[in-house]
This record gives structure tokens, sequence and C-alpha cells, in this order.
């Protein structure tokens, strides 16, 4: 009996030991990419497109912004908007000159442009319908976790509203606590006629509960402050956000290999090999915010 004790001890060290050989990783740094973030609203503030460039992937510095750069967004009248870099930091905004102005108009396309040293880029969206937000509903809800797990107990937050009639109208819906946004990847929630995908039957219908849920990607205290945008957004755009949600929470025994995410900018010449990152999208936008009361909370439905 002690010798097949002796045999899985002397078993367990060599398990234990076998597999620290360390294996040095060659990595080589890729060619240097155009990264453009140009998501622009019809809201009546700022808009800024972001521009920076790849880097290694095991290079710990902050982004670096693309500075110098020539950036223009032309609606289908032919009125250029100028975006300009104000603090030499890869942003470029447009500002308001008067109250209440505004660069997009529903139903429109607009083109942007980027110039980055000789390279030249464009893409075109359209400004899709977006339904209103009709209300916020809130109840108290617990949720049967681990001691030391924050948030077990709060507010569950829906909002409400209808898909308009007509098939392929897709959304994106944003929520904020207390004026931040709530943007795990796993909390992006691209929204297909009221529903998650197209075929789910849900045109021309109350968004389904998970969607309404999704104002709630956490709980609420009370008096926190509480807002859900809905903004409107081109199918291409729709599946752009399935794809970025996808690949940032791609991980565990069963992940894929990662991938760049198909963009919708181009180089302005089609002899121009050089490829660019990101995307560009015009939304319409409707929102909706409020303070938690609990004095105002709604009896906790069934089966929630």
């Amino acid at each position: 009996m002690k010798n097949i004790q002796w045999f899985y001890f002397f078993l367990l060290l060599l398990v234990g030991t076998a597999c620290q050989d360390v294996i040095d990783l060659e990595t080589e740094a890729g060619e240097t990419q155009l990264v453009i973030d140009a998501w622009v609203t019809d809201e009546s503030k700022a808009q800024t497109i972001k521009l920076s460039l790849t880097q290694p992937y095991f290079d710990k510095g902050g982004i670096v912004p693309a500075k110098g750069a020539t950036v223009i967004l032309f609606s289908e009248d032919s009125i250029p908007y100028p975006f300009v870099d104000l603090k030499n930091d890869g942003n470029y905004v447009w500002q308001p000159k008067i109250a209440g102005d505004k660069i997009l108009q529903v139903g429109k396309q607009y083109a942007l442009y980027v110039k980055y040293g000789a390279e030249e880029y464009f893409s075109i969206s359209k400004v899709n319908r977006v339904p209103p937000i009709d209300s916020l509903n809130y109840f108290k809800q617990k949720y049967p976790v681990a001691p030391t797990d924050l948030r077990q107990e709060g507010y569950q937050v829906d909002f409400y509203a209808r898909d308009p009639q007509g098939e392929g109208d897709c959304y994106w819906v944003r929520a904020y606590r207390n004026d931040t946004l709530f943007d795990k990847p796993s909390q992006i929630l691209p929204v297909y006629d009221g529903s998650f995908s197209p075929g789910g039957s849900a045109d021309g219908l109350l968004f389904i509960l998970p969607i309404r849920a999704g104002a709630s990607p956490d709980l609420y205290n009370a008096n926190d402050k509480v807002k859900v945008e809905l903004y409107s957004i081109p199918p291409e755009a729709f599946y752009f956000l399935q794809l970025v949600r996808s690949e940032s929470t791609n991980g565990g025994i069963f992940a894929t290999v990662p991938t760049n995410i198909p963009t919708n900018i181009r180089p302005l010449d089609q002899n121009n090999k050089k490829q660019v990152l990101g995307f560009f999208a015009v939304s319409a936008v409707s929102s909706i915010e409020t303070v938690v009361d609990g004095s105002k909370a709604i009896p906790k439905p069934s089966g929630r």
C-alpha cells in the first residue's frame, strides 16, 4: 500500500513540474493603420470624430492620436461641415454656431471625407427614423448572487418604445447611470425591428422585454439618475456592433481566432491598397431620463 502511495506522490510531482518550460514568442509589429471613429448624431451639440493609429499588440502606451488630418462631412445637398482638431489630440470637432444648430436631418445621406497624409478616404451613411421613448418604469429587484458581489439589490429599469411599421429599422440602445455610459462590450445592445435579429417578427410592435430591460445593464440605487438613448442606425452599423460585441467578449476554451472587424470606410483611390479601421454612421437620437424615486416604483411584475 505504501508503494502505491509513493507512486502517486512522484506522479503528481512529475505532472506539477513538467510544464514549466518558458516559450519565447517572437512578435513582429505590423503596418500602422489609421483608425476612424466617426459616429455623428442629429443632436444640437458638438460632434466629434476621433482619429488614431494602431499600435503593436504588446505596446502598453496610450492611444496615439492621428494629427494633421482633414475631416469634412458633406450633406447630400453638398453642404460641407468641417471638423477641426481644436486641441491637437486627434479629436476633430464640429461646433454649432447658434443654439439649436445641428448637422443632420432624418432621411438624408451624408458623406465623410478624411485626408491623412497623402491618403484619402470616404464613406456614406443615411440618417434613418427613430421612434420616441415613451416612458421609463422601475421596480425593486434582488438577485440571488454571492454575498461578495455588488448591487445585489436595487431597481430594475425598463424603457418603452414602439418600432414603426416597415421592416429593417435598426437601433442602438445606450444606457447611463449618473451620466456615465454603460460601455462594457457585453453591454452593447443593437436592435433590429424591436428584437435581436432579422426575422424576429417584431416589426411595428413594442420592443421585446429583453430589449426594454437594456435600460438596466446593472441595478440602480435610489436617487440615481437614469438616462436611455435610442440611436437609429443603418443595417451595416447593426452588424458592425454585433461583431464588436462578439469579438470583444470572445474568450474561454471555445474562443475563436480574433480578426479585424470589417469597416465601411474606403480609400478614395480604388488602387490604394492601404486600408483603414473603424466605422462611420449617422444617427437620429431619441432619449429620456429620470431620477429613481422609490416611492414611484411599480410592483414587481410576475416572473421578473
